[in-house]
């Protein structure tokens, strides 16, 4: 270390900082540069998610509306035989028979296609006796149960999985 400069007569010593010589050149930093892309891919990976909760709450929300338009499309929604329960989630299809009245079958077929049913449920429908007690079925999203009496006609119950 070399001493320090010796004043002009006169003046006062220089601060002991300056007499230090230069100061050294201040480095940049680089944690706002991680710090921002770090917040950027936080960011990006929670709008992923939020959109992808976003869509199956959307999904959600559009089966349990399914039933009411369904029977809505098919105008049944006044019909004798129609009834939607549990605020659009399940459904009554009762169909006229000997000794009872409802809806016709074109009423069921049209609903269950709105709804998507598979072509092997109308054909166990079809061939449902009245010996053959309570049948069930299962597809993207719904449910059904069914009897058919001559008497009695056809029931179906049909339920959304949304609960």
């Amino acid at each position: 270390m070399t001493a320090p400069p010796v004043p002009p007569a006169g003046q006062a010593p220089a601060p002991h900082w300056m007499q230090q010589g230069p100061p050294a050149p201040m480095r940049k930093s680089k944690k706002p540069l991680l710090f921002g892309l770090g917040g950027l891919v936080i960011g990006v990976a929670i709008g992923l998610l939020m959109g992808a909760l976003g869509s199956a709450v959307g999904g959600a929300v559009s089966k349990s509306n399914a039933i009411s338009e369904a029977v809505e499309a098919c105008s049944a929604a006044d019909t004798a035989g129609v009834d939607v329960m549990d605020e659009g989630k399940s459904l009554s299809l009762q169909t006229t028979g000997e000794e009872s009245t409802g809806t016709s079958m074109a009423t069921v077929v049209c609903v269950l296609t709105e709804l998507a049913s598979p072509e092997s449920i109308f054909n166990k429908i079809d061939s449902t006796r009245a010996l053959d007690g309570t049948k069930s079925a299962e597809w993207s999203g719904f449910s059904a149960s069914w009897t058919y009496h001559p008497d009695n006609g056809l029931n179906i119950i049909v339920e959304t999985a949304a609960k």
